[in-house]
């Protein structure tokens, strides 16, 4: 699966409406957008072509069969409360359609409703976005599928030189206090399109590393904004930093203390909030909710790295069994594979699942105490009064 594949298999249901809307003037349609409809991706607009009229639908439903016939019925109720007649119904989905099952609904629709149905799947928007009209993969998926370059290997680097800032203590992270350090970066897919906002001052105001609320300590640096707990001047412990071009950066110190007999450790116990694997998901959550409010669509590639922390093992509760023998981290920096996280996802634990636990196997665990052999999340929940809570829960 290549890139723009992936782009439209993931997509979100809010992108996918716009993409939809564009996709349907693209082949000819005149479209008069009516709204949203769900966080599925439904949405309805009326349509014209050749003189004849009719409702478009879109939907990143996975059954979208089902939401056809749905959308159907909402169509020939349209038709009775206002006394129109369409002539043409217009289905617009990222999801696999074949030959026969597209001939088959046609049938279906025409008997039912008298009514021509053309689907548009997930073929017709690769084909469309892919070759006939790249500026809309570039707009809504943050890349051009025409362009040479490796997008995934500029994510990487970016996050690479943002890491080389931090271990230096250059930067925004010229006053973070000295020692081991763990990083949280979300890098939108589309970081290198221009930037999301003109003046840093428009950037959304940010909450403290491990919290959902904004804190007022907010203050614009340079092509961001920056909030970083301590006094001016002196060094600080943790920060969030949020840039122009939608990079989002969560770092802490706080999670690592050094023990006269067991050395550096890592803070991961299960039941507390500041344990990495829950100051990781709030940082990723905050981060989220900030980069929408930026405008930023689409998904967003998340990387948890450990810096300077060689020698590091896991601080766990005793009551809990652990491996016999811990694995020291073996390398000054860590740097987790990456994880896609759609913008629209809710709870953001199951995207999470894999980078955190892959740290807990990197020092020598075969589980991640915070999640249950299904997968769920089983670490606190952490409410943060009206604002919400981690996990989200919907």
């Amino acid at each position: 699966m290549d890139k723009l594949e992936w782009a439209v298999d993931t997509v979100d249901g809010t992108t996918f409406e716009k993409i939809a809307g564009e996709v349907l003037r693209n082949e000819g349609y005149d479209v008069h957008e009516s709204g949203v409809i769900g966080t599925d991706g439904g949405w309805d607009a009326r349509i014209e072509i050749n003189g004849r009229k009719g409702i478009g639908h879109a939907s990143v439903d996975n059954n979208w069969r089902g939401k056809l016939r749905d959308d159907a019925e909402s169509v020939e109720e349209l038709e009775e409360e206002q006394s129109e007649s369409f002539d043409l119904l217009v289905f617009v989905t990222n999801q696999r359609v074949t030959g026969q099952q597209e001939l088959d609904m046609e049938a279906e629709i025409e008997e039912e409703y008298g009514w021509d149905l053309k689907i548009l799947h997930r073929r017709h928007i690769i084909g469309i976005t892919g070759h006939e009209r790249p500026d809309l993969a570039e707009r809504h998926f943050g890349f051009n599928p025409k362009r040479n370059d490796d997008h995934l290997d500029q994510i990487i680097d970016l996050r690479d030189e943002r890491l080389d800032l931090i271990s230096n203590r250059e930067g925004v992270a010229s006053d973070l206090e000295e020692g081991p350090t763990a990083v949280v970066h979300l890098i939108p897919n589309g970081v290198f399109s221009g930037n999301y906002v003109q003046q840093s001052d428009d950037l959304p105001g940010l909450p403290r590393m491990g919290k959902l609320n904004v804190h007022p300590g907010t203050e614009t640096v340079g092509k961001g904004k920056l909030n970083a707990g301590g006094r001016m001047g002196q060094p600080y412990k943790s920060y969030t930093y949020l840039q122009k071009d939608g990079l989002y950066e969560a770092v802490d110190t706080w999670v690592f203390r050094e023990d006269e007999q067991d050395g550096l450790l890592l803070n991961n116990a299960r039941d507390t909030d500041k344990s990495l694997d829950c100051k990781a998901g709030i940082a990723v959550q905050a981060g989220i909710r900030a980069l929408k409010e930026m405008g930023v669509t689409g998904t967003v590639f998340c990387f948890i790295s450990l810096l300077d922390a060689k020698g590091a093992t896991i601080a766990y509760e005793t009551r809990i069994s652990g491996p016999a023998v811990q694995q020291p981290l073996r390398t000054d920096r860590y740097t987790t594979d990456l994880a896609e996280i759609p913008l629209a996802e809710a709870d953001v634990t199951d995207s999470l699942r894999n980078p955190l636990t892959e740290i807990w196997q990197e020092l020598g665990w075969n589980v991640n105490l915070h999640y249950d052999e299904d997968g769920n999340w089983m670490g606190p929940t952490v409410r943060f009064g009206d604002i919400g809570q981690f996990p989200s829960g919907g």
